[in-house]
């Protein structure tokens, strides 16, 4: 039983310490260098009510999904949940816009900690 306890303690942290590093891209969302984003959901992995993020900066390119340390898309509960890691990252939902050709709902977020904005 111990030895069940202590798999389970140690599982239990590894997905606290996994889940304090996301990456769009190679770059750390935290370090993303743009005042506005703009996300969206995919599909997650088979057959499971989970989903993964996709984000856009204006980088050009393949647009990339939220991934962990190693490179691997992380599954969300929700956009909400999605939405909370991108708050927690320094970023503020502006506007939700649902797109009328295939209904998925796209976020657009702002930096909400402007440096620029303080000088003016």
């Amino acid at each position: 039983m111990k030895t069940k306890l202590l798999l389970l303690l140690l599982l239990t942290m590894g997905c606290f310490m996994a889940a304090n590093a996301q990456y769009a891209n190679e770059t750390p969302i935290s370090e993303i260098e743009a005042d506005y984003i703009r996300v969206w959901s995919d599909s997650g992995p088979l057959l499971s009510s989970k989903i993964t993020v996709r984000i856009d900066w204006g980088h050009g390119g393949r647009t990339p999904q939220i991934a962990d340390e190693r490179r691997r898309p992380i599954s969300f509960n929700g956009m909400i949940d999605a939405l909370n890691l991108l708050s927690r990252e320094g970023f503020e939902l502006v506007e939700i816009v649902r797109d009328s050709k295939d209904e998925t709902e796209i976020f657009y977020l702002k930096r909400k900690n402007n440096s620029r904005s303080e000088l003016e």
